[in-house]
C-alpha cells in the first residue's frame, strides 16, 4: 500500500520534494494558527479571506482525493490507472492542487511573515511545474483521450 502510493517525481526530486515541504508545512502553519490563535473569533478582513480560502481549498482537496479514489500517487504512478474525467475533474484538470495552492494563499495572508510568503511563493511555483510534467505523463499514458480532455477542461478553473 505505501509503495503504491509513492509514485516517480514528474520533475526534479529536490524541486518536487522541496515544494511540497515547504506547501505541508505553512498549512501546518495555518492549522496551529486557526486553533491557538483565535483567529477565528477575530474578525479582520484578511482572516476572513484567508478562512474562506482555506474551507474551499480543504473542500476542493477532499472531493478530488474521493474522486481519484485508489489512484492518488505522490509523484505519478507506475502501475496502470484510469484517466479521470469526472466529479470535480470535470471543470478543473487539477482541483486539488487549486486546492493545495488555496490553502498556502490562506497561510501566507494570515501570517504575513516574509519567509512564509516566500516558500508559499515557492510551493505555488513548485506545484505548478509539476503540472506540466503530468500532463506530460498523461499525455504519454492516455494519448488522443487526454489531449481530447484538456482541451475540453481547464487547468485549473
Amino acid at each position: 500500500m505505501i509503495k503504491k502510493l509513492f509514485g516517480k517525481p514528474p520533475i526534479n526530486p529536490f524541486l518536487f520534494f522541496t515544494g511540497k515541504f515547504s506547501g505541508y508545512f505553512i498549512w501546518v502553519l495555518v492549522f496551529r494558527h486557526f486553533i491557538q490563535s483565535g483567529a477565528l473569533l477575530e474578525f479582520s478582513p484578511i482572516n476572513t479571506v484567508a478562512f474562506i480560502l482555506f474551507v474551499i481549498g480543504l473542500t476542493l482537496i477532499v472531493i478530488s482525493l474521493l474522486n481519484l479514489g485508489k489512484s492518488v500517487s505522490l509523484g505519478v504512478p507506475s502501475e496502470k490507472t484510469k484517466l479521470k474525467t469526472y466529479g470535480l475533474y470535470k471543470f478543473s484538470r487539477n482541483p486539488m492542487y487549486l486546492g493545495f495552492n488555496l490553502f498556502t494563499i490562506s497561510g501566507m495572508l494570515l501570517t504575513l511573515n516574509p519567509l512564509i510568503i516566500a516558500m508559499g511563493i515557492f510551493s505555488i511555483f513548485t506545484y505548478h511545474q509539476i503540472i506540466y510534467g503530468e500532463e506530460q505523463f498523461l499525455r504519454t499514458r492516455f494519448g488522443y483521450d487526454y489531449v481530447k480532455y484538456s482541451k475540453k477542461v481547464r487547468r485549473y478553473f
